[in-house]
């Protein structure tokens, strides 16, 4: 997504600061059309989302709300993801998988009966799509709508969680036992971490801004050197990552806890209402809007109403869209 800074004059903070100028905050989204759990979330454009989750349940987001658009025959999906309007992924329990073509969804199903637990679109993309999963399973999508997987072998049978590619050529996959992959020139090579946890999602700005989340709130981020451990607030499992800039991010977690990072540290968000059900899905529009799916069915959204967000620095910071 093309990002606009947006700068934040002295003047403007004098009016932000005003006596009942609304805050920004993580609310629940009350009419969610499901009660089942939802495992992840994915926007095209402000007005244009899709979410999955259990019993095949498939959300759509569009004109202002939620609806259920079908059940596929499927135990559960894990993962959704989409390149543009006509080309989205939905992959999950024993290799099945959906594509949608722009108008209705098509069986995807993978070759081989495996629990697969995450998917990625590259940036740019229209007609690739790349799923990992268990026993070291990943596999690449090609030919848009109409296309096919084929299986790519890394030699390993740890359980994969996440894909996330920062560019077209470029990317990385993470699983348990601190299992850590990186794709270049057309290979994927491992980048392993220094700790056997296992991780549930990944999430890359470039190259060498790498960030790997797993159980027990653990974090690492590389530089293009070495994985090194950063503290969180968090003590459940870190589920989903998002970032609108190097300096700006979000961790979706377990027992209801949401992370924010602000270039420097890592905190605790404020959830309105509180809640214990845990977080599985988390996609941000920009640093003034996003989306947090999880136990139940439900659905929370993040809205900075004004534009201006201070950090824990007591600072002003440019923020994007």
């Amino acid at each position: 997504m093309k990002r606009v800074c947006w700068i934040v004059t002295a003047a403007t903070l004098a009016v932000g600061v005003g006596a009942g100028y609304a805050t920004s905050g993580w609310t629940e989204y009350e009419k969610s059309p499901t009660d089942k759990d939802l495992n992840a979330v994915t926007f095209i454009n402000a007005n244009n989302g899709w979410a999955v989750g259990y019993w095949g349940v498939i959300l759509r987001y569009l004109n202002g709300r939620w609806t259920v658009r079908e059940h596929w025959p499927i135990q559960y999906f894990q993962d959704v993801d989409f390149g543009n309007a006509n080309f989205g992924m939905a992959i999950g329990q024993g290799g099945g998988g959906a594509v949608y073509n722009g108008t209705k969804w098509l069986s995807a199903n993978l070759p081989k009966p495996r629990n697969m637990w995450g998917v990625t679109v590259p940036p740019g993309q229209n007609k690739v799509a790349w799923a990992v999963g268990a026993r070291g399973s990943v596999y690449r999508w090609s030919g848009g709508p109409t296309g096919a997987w084929s299986r790519f072998d890394i030699g390993i049978t740890a359980g994969l969680h996440d894909v996330f590619f920062s560019s077209q050529t470029d990317g990385w996959l993470c699983g348990n036992l601190g299992k850590i992959y990186h794709f270049a020139d057309s290979k994927w090579t491992a980048v392993n971490a220094p700790t056997g946890v296992n991780f549930f999602c990944i999430y890359a700005l470039s190259p060498n801004n790498v960030w790997v989340g797993g159980a027990n709130g653990k974090l690492f981020h590389y530089e293009g050197v070495k994985w090194t451990p950063v503290y969180t607030p968090a003590s459940s499992a870190i589920r989903e990552m998002a970032f609108t800039s190097p300096t700006s991010g979000w961790g979706a977690c377990d027992d209801g806890v949401m992370l924010r990072y602000n270039g420097v540290e890592w905190s605790l968000a404020e959830i309105k209402p509180p809640t214990s059900r845990s977080f599985s899905g988390l996609f941000m529009l920009s640093d003034r809007e996003g989306w947090a799916v999880g136990k139940n069915g439900m659905i929370y959204r993040y809205r900075n109403f004004y534009g201006v967000e201070a950090t824990s620095l007591g600072k002003v910071k440019a923020l994007f869209e």
